[in-house]
């Protein structure tokens, strides 16, 4: 409680317990408003003689330091005031006093002036999604007014100056896109855009974002270096369900090797063709010639397979998309043998695939199932496998992750 109180107030806040006993505790608050700048020149002075820097610009000094004084006091005030609102006895403070003395708090038309109606405080979500200039809430109570909806939308902008756009994910996400659809984001703050398009930058790397039409997340970041880490200097590599392209575009640019992205999406498509365009002006590119050495094809990843050479890639990206309940622990689907059987003999010998699964969370970290599946379809085809690593990469919903498997292939 006591911490509550104090954050809102200052940035820098500690607490440690009293010595002689429970119940007592010191807030420890610093760093905030300081000012750290020299008074004299470091050379040629000595206790005689020291030029004063500001000398002619005492009473700017002079205004810069009393600014600070007075915005610490009004902080501590803010904290008096807060603590003073607190519960006798700290350690019994109900979870509701906490949250809405919390960051989080939102209050709309608080009523400044006399006579101004005041209404309730609103919690804007601490947990969102941003995407380029887009903050991306995934789920918020459904008892809002429009009006507070609004309060929360501007208060995530205020948080974040970088965010143009905050947007509400009212669908679930479906079909082969995994995307949102047309009416699938409401806009509560900032400029209406239709479709919600934007882009953004990883790594110094850019890519287009239809957050509508296609399926994009900043949580796979982590993920997509790991893979860039194992990519050696020439390697062929075949990123299948490529989506707006920004996987593939990390290898050629972190990379000397060559890729071919494959999309059915064709506005997901769309996007990865624009970054690959942003790719060829971006200074950030690690290793030269990273556009021409990236391929993008729209179409269906068994069908593109179907036309490309036996033995031809060092390495496989299948990323593939979620496939409702035939996908999971209890799911009724073959867990995507038909995409391995068409992209296994794709693979040199010694072949690498990292191979995107979803399991529950009592499944990890062997993966079984998974590598069970693998290995049939593998022994299917007369090749032998054997699994490299199992990545913990995301979670999808309860007790349910999203993980990949790399393994290698042998024939």
């Amino acid at each position: 409680a006591l911490m509550t109180a104090a954050r809102p107030a200052f940035k820098n806040v500690g607490l440690t317990t009293w010595k002689h006993g429970f119940g007592r505790y010191i807030v420890a608050i610093w760093g905030d408003e300081g000012i750290d700048m020299p008074l004299t020149l470091p050379d040629g002075c000595d206790n005689s003689n020291c030029k004063f820097v500001f000398e002619g610009q005492e009473k700017w000094l002079q205004k810069e330091v009393n600014e600070r004084h007075l915005r610490n006091w009004q902080k501590i005030d803010r904290f008096v005031d807060a603590v003073s609102s607190m519960p006798k006895n700290v350690d019994q403070a109900t979870d509701e006093w906490i949250q809405c003395n919390s960051n989080g708090l939102v209050s709309p038309m608080m009523g400044d002036q006399e006579g101004e109606e005041k209404t309730s405080a609103v919690i804007a979500p601490k947990r969102f999604d941003v995407v380029g200039d887009v903050a991306l809430i995934h789920s918020v109570a459904d008892n809002h007014t429009k009006v507070e909806m609004e309060e929360i939308g501007k208060a995530i902008m205020k948080r974040n100056k970088g965010i143009k756009v905050v947007a509400i994910r009212s669908s679930v996400l479906s079909g082969a896109e995994r995307s949102p659809g047309e009416d699938g984001l409401t806009i509560i703050a900032g400029m209406q855009r239709a479709p919600l398009v934007t882009s953004h930058m990883e790594h110094g790397i850019k890519c287009v974002v239809d957050l509508n039409h296609t399926f994009f997340s900043t949580r796979m970041g982590p993920e997509r270096v790991r893979i860039c880490q194992q990519v050696a200097r020439g390697e062929n590599v075949l990123a299948l369900f490529c989506g707006v392209g920004m996987d593939a575009m990390q290898i050629v640019s972190r990379t000397e090797a060559t890729v071919l992205a494959v999309e059915l999406n064709p506005i997901a498509a769309e996007c990865a063709r624009r970054g690959k365009r942003m790719l060829e002006r971006n200074k950030a590119v690690r290793c030269a010639g990273a556009a021409e050495r990236l391929k993008i094809v729209e179409g269906d990843a068994l069908e593109v397979m179907s036309t490309l050479e036996t033995e031809s890639f060092d390495r496989i990206l299948a990323p593939r998309p979620k496939e409702g309940n035939m996908d999971g622990d209890l799911g009724t689907g073959d867990g995507g043998a038909e995409f391995l059987r068409a992209m296994l003999p794709l693979l040199k010998n010694q072949g690498e695939c990292h191979w995107y699964d979803f399991a529950a969370d009592w499944e990890v970290p062997q993966c079984d199932r998974t590598a069970k599946g693998i290995k049939s379809v593998c022994e299917e085809l007369g090749y032998q496998m054997e699994v490299i690593h199992v990545a913990k990469v995301g979670s999808i919903a309860k007790r349910q992750l999203r993980i990949c498997l790399d393994f290698r292939v042998l024939k």
